[in-house]
């Protein structure tokens, strides 16, 4: 997995500028971007107990505190991306998961053997039963390319005794690098808009 670093972050907004179009207590209405190009320029909105990003690298609303710039605020630009994808406003949950996670295939996989030696280490199988178990995840599970697919294939996998019922596929997620990218647009305008704003 390659995660976005901080200095990945300030190196694409080098050259933004913010512009602010409301200030009027909690609620904020902010675009940074380069005056040159709109290439990953950003929009920071904010209204009692909600934060609004939108722009060029994904749109995400948070809510927890009345001023959410009280939540958000880092003078370090620290993010703490594991509590404030919780904060993430959504429809469903999946949708929410899937605005700033991806199941990480290669994890999964490899989780999914792991699994499946454990089975086999514990139970008594002939080697043809072994052979065709392991063939069988081949074919079905360590074969999916997409997320949708490995996650059904998982559910409905069963062969001699063994199954994923217990398996843990939820914890083999990784961060998508736009809302890493769109946490630190956070703490960085929020930043710029205190450092005009003092």
């Amino acid at each position: 997995m390659t995660t976005l670093t901080l200095e990945q972050f300030l190196d694409d907004v080098k050259h933004h500028e913010l512009t602010i179009h409301q200030n009027n207590g909690v609620y904020r209405h902010l675009t940074f971007k380069n005056a040159d190009d709109c290439h990953q320029s950003f929009n920071i909105t904010t209204f009692p107990n909600h934060l609004v990003i939108t722009g060029d690298m994904g749109t995400l609303v948070f809510s927890r505190l009345y001023d959410m710039f009280n939540f958000f605020r880092s003078d370090d630009l620290r993010i703490n991306p594991d509590y404030w994808a919780e904060k993430i406003e959504s429809t469903s949950y999946e949708v929410g998961i899937d605005s700033y996670s991806k199941l990480d295939m290669d994890e999964i996989k490899a989780l999914a053997q792991e699994y499946l030696d454990d089975f086999i280490r514990d139970n008594e199988l002939s080697e043809d039963d072994e052979s065709v178990l392991r063939l069988k995840l081949e074919t079905s599970v360590l074969s999916a390319e997409y997320e949708h697919e490995i996650i059904d294939r998982i559910i409905n996998f069963g062969c001699y005794g063994f199954d994923f019922e217990d398996f843990g596929w939820e914890d083999c997620r990784e961060y998508r690098r736009n809302y890493i990218w769109l946490c630190y647009a956070i703490v960085w305008g929020i930043k710029k808009f205190d450092e005009l704003n003092k």
